[in-house]
């Protein structure tokens, strides 16, 4: 066990930290946690509309489709959500980490604009809804607003900032006299970049006539293929678990790997449940979440049972936080972290989770979660609304609790043993005590 740790300490956890570090991959888990706010209340909208209960449908009535309507808030257009959350959070890392003064307005505004540029007005003539004569509609084609552009957002929203700092950080802007007020003189310090970063764009998608989010999302949809497979979330779940195990954040880390290609999965699967439609996707962040992150309640029940004040004191600290999805006080205090024997049962019962809602689901007989729920609701509740109020969803989750109990017991038990019996030696008493008050 020794050897496995040493290994995911010197050969997995380094790389994956490394890349978890790069600049631009910070940026992109920044993107997530400003997106994702909307996409729990585009949720949200989706169940009270679509609530699987006859009668209150009927209840409804037609007003459900008014409920519906702010259902997409959260994809709809999130890529100009990306465009915005990516070139803010790219000034931003550059002013925290490179000890820059960028202004962050003029090229979060500038990216959104170019986003735009991209994705020019266009005149139709169609027939409106209630009439018989066509009419003339002008308007931004929605084909790349929502989850087919979030690359295209993120490449757009990198370029326009750095040819923006390029031009300002080599002072090629129009200087004005030192009592010009600063709100004035920064509007003419981006006169110039504002202007290359707008002609750039305009060569490419109005005079080469080249389709940029056409052509990147054609390029990533080979490897979100790749992603929406049970090979690549039991990927997920090792690495997951295995950083976890030697004290690294997994969820940040594999976020950071595939958590672009989880976010338009999502966003995607989200526009088809409120659509009523088959879902595209369905191994996302949210089928992790909901079928196989399902918190460590059972590790917290399993030490309840123990005859070890200092065990019974871990399970009865670390239970609230479990139904709340924290696992922070039994990975770190109890401790999970770097302790072989329960570094086994911590993995093990993830994998059999991932196992067996992977053959649930493609057996259709457990629904794909789709539906954003904040990852603080605890774990029966999340998989009740994230799969618009499937019973047997909650079903799994508590079936799942009564499995990882099992499996975690015996090395529970094992330990407890060990304690009790002087083999796993403490410093004190006091030790003892200090060790549970700080978990």
């Amino acid at each position: 066990m020794q050897r496995i740790t040493g290994f995911i300490e010197k050969r997995i956890a380094p790389p994956l930290i490394k890349f978890s570090n790069l600049k631009y991959v910070q940026v992109i888990q920044r993107n997530g946690l400003g997106i994702m706010s909307l996409l729990v209340i585009g949720s949200l909208f989706t169940l009270v509309a679509s609530f699987p209960i006859p009668a209150w449908l009927t209840f409804l009535g037609d007003f459900r489709w008014t409920i519906a309507a702010a259902a997409g808030v959260g994809t709809s257009f999130i890529a100009l959500y990306t465009v915005c959350t990516t070139s803010y959070a790219l000034v931003e890392w550059y002013n925290k980490n490179r000890g820059e003064k960028t202004d962050i307005m003029p090229p979060m505004i500038l990216a959104i604009a170019s986003y735009l540029l991209l994705n020019p007005i266009q005149t139709v003539s169609t027939v409106v809804k209630g009439s018989k004569t066509p009419g003339v509609f002008t308007g931004v084609s929605t084909v790349y607003m929502g989850a087919m552009g979030v690359f295209a957002g993120i490449i757009v929203g990198i370029v326009t900032v750095e040819i923006y700092r390029f031009f300002v950080n080599r002072h090629l802007t129009i200087k004005l006299p030192s009592n010009v007020p600063p709100m004035v003189s920064s509007a003419f310090v981006a006169l110039i970049p504002s202007f290359v970063v707008v002609v750039f764009w305009w060569l490419i998608g109005s005079v080469l006539k080249i389709n940029i989010p056409d052509a990147i999302a054609n390029i990533f949809k080979p490897l979100i293929s790749v992603s929406d497979t049970p090979w690549a979330m039991m990927i997920a779940t090792l690495l997951n678990r295995g950083l976890w195990s030697v004290g690294i954040h997994g969820g940040n880390i594999v976020g950071g790997v595939l958590g672009t290609f989880w976010t338009q999965m999502v966003a995607a699967n989200q526009a088809a449940f409120a659509k009523g439609i088959s879902l595209p996707y369905t191994f996302t962040s949210i089928f992790q979440d909901v079928y196989i992150m399902t918190g460590m309640v059972p590790l917290s029940v399993a030490l309840l049972l123990t005859k070890s004040k200092r065990y019974r004191g871990m399970g009865a600290l670390g239970i609230v936080p479990a139904a709340f999805n924290i696992g922070e006080p039994l990975i770190f205090g109890l401790p999970i972290m770097l302790n072989p024997l329960m570094m086994i049962p911590f993995v093990l019962s993830s994998v059999v989770m991932d196992i067996a809602a992977t053959l649930l689901v493609m057996l259709k007989w457990l629904p794909v979660p789709a539906l954003s729920v904040p990852w603080i609701t605890p774990a029966p509740i999340k998989a009740y609304l994230a799969t618009g109020g499937n019973i047997w969803a909650v079903v799994f989750v508590l079936v799942g609790w009564v499995v990882t109990f099992l499996i975690y017991y015996p090395f529970v038990a094992s330990m407890d043993k060990a304690e009790r019996t002087g083999a796993l030696k403490v410093d004190s008493i006091e030790g003892e005590d200090d060790a549970g008050a700080q978990a």
